[in-house]
């Protein structure tokens, strides 16, 4: 059934014209038919492809090849497709998945290592950036989603250097009105802001490596998350005036870092509510070990709470559909931190598998979440009313288990609240 929890998205989604107060090029997705959850959860294993499991029978309906390193997708609004991106050394392909037909519909060269594929809200667009360069410039991909076809190629010089294989670009999000694309140059150390009415782009200075942008659910500020260098450039949110001329920065939201050993900021992401915006501090990938989860008010700014959590080097904060709890993966260990969003604080670590624990996918009714793990490659099946792990779903059986994913997002965190189910 489709919920009704958080109207203020479908408000957002709606499209109100942003970045200069421009009016809304997209019909967005304004209702609560346009945003559908799949029957299926499809989980990408490095090694071993993507899985597409049923969560009424958690079985395995099958099992497609994407290449090695395929590890991070998006589905489109309708629930239909997955765009999946091979970045491994060597890769160049974006593998489309329909998920009624459940098989490979479509394969695409994209460029050097396709990192995190973006599906527009309107649905018309797969953005795909990547982490190399191509013939020393970073390229940014646009997938025509009715042809799957590649619709526009913009290519961008790049004036620095980064050392051996560090990734040139991380994750990406779209204003909710469909019209500009974010996303990120790290050999620079900057924001990249594409209008896909004339294809024009603005590069925008950053105080260190950007990694994570955050358009507000009410869809007129974008939170720039960047990793921070030591105690005096820290891991921030940059905070962005999408209503206004130019994009202006109007703040700086710093991570305190208490009795953090490590520094390097990962992800950021707003509460389902739009109250609170989570940022979270990882520490570097060669030591992992960051415990820090800042909440901040996203009105004032504010910080309201700091979490200590019992996994380390957390990355993600997922949203439940209804908003209750945020569930923290990571880069550590195997232990994931439940966070009760009405008061802040952790509820319960749970151990689960034999490795780090990367991603989590929910059943619309926030009942259950299916979680990779990194170690064992399979899936784990946690119930939200009990904080238990109910059952071990067999998807790869060896290390490289990835994203999980079901519905549209534009912030793979955050859910849409109101949602169509097939």
């Amino acid at each position: 059934m489709s919920s009704s929890r958080s109207p203020h998205r479908l408000a957002a989604l709606a499209g109100i014209g942003l970045l200069a107060g421009c009016a809304s090029s997209g019909s967005g997705p304004g209702s609560a038919t346009a945003v559908t959850w799949p029957d299926l959860i499809v989980h990408l294993h490095a090694t071993k492809g993507a899985f597409l499991v049923d969560p009424k029978t958690d079985t395995v309906v099958t099992n497609l090849p994407t290449g090695a390193m395929a590890n991070l997708g998006a589905t489109t609004p309708d629930g239909r497709k997955v765009y999946v991106a091979n970045e491994a050394i060597g890769g160049r392909n974006v593998f489309v998945i329909d998920l009624v037909q459940r098989k490979e519909v479509a394969r695409l060269e994209t460029g050097n290592r396709p990192k995190h594929p973006a599906v527009s809200p309107d649905g018309k667009w797969a953005f795909v950036n990547h982490w190399g360069l191509d013939d020393g410039k970073l390229r940014l991909t646009f997938i025509d989603v009715a042809t799957d076809r590649v619709g526009k190629l913009i290519e961008l010089e790049v004036r620095g250097s980064l050392p051996g294989p560090a990734p040139t670009s991380m994750h990406n999000a779209w204003s909710l009105d469909s019209r500009y694309l974010f996303t990120l140059n790290r050999v620079d150390d900057e924001l990249v802001v594409v209008d896909t009415r004339d294809w024009s782009v603005r590069r925008v200075a950053l105080p260190s490596k950007p990694h994570y942008p955050a358009p507000s659910p009410d869809g007129r500020e974008l939170w720039m998350v960047v990793e921070g260098k030591d105690a005096s450039n820290p891991p921030q949110a940059i905070v962005f005036d999408l209503t206004r001329p130019g994009m202006p920065e109007v703040a700086r939201v710093r991570q305190p870092l208490e009795g953090q050993a490590v520094i390097e900021g990962h992800h950021g992401n707003f509460t389902q509510d739009g109250r609170h915006f989570f940022m979270l501090n990882r520490g570097p990938g060669n030591k992992s070990e960051g415990t820090e989860v800042a909440v901040f008010d996203a009105k004032s700014r504010r910080l309201v709470k700091n979490i200590q959590t019992g996994s380390t080097g957390i990355g993600h904060t997922y949203n439940t559909p209804d908003g209750r709890y945020a569930v923290v993966t990571n880069y550590g260990n195997n232990v994931i931190s439940i966070i009760d969003t009405r008061t802040m604080s952790l509820v319960k670590d749970i151990t689960v598998g034999k490795g780090r624990m990367g991603h989590i996918a929910f059943t619309p009714d926030s009942r259950f979440g299916y979680i990779s793990n990194a170690g064992d490659g399979n899936l784990h099946k946690l119930d939200l009313q009990t904080l238990t792990i109910v059952k071990e779903i067999k998807t790869g059986d060896a290390p490289g288990g990835a994203q999980v994913l079901n519905v549209w997002t534009n912030v793979f965190e955050e859910l849409p609240t109101t949602v169509a189910r097939r």
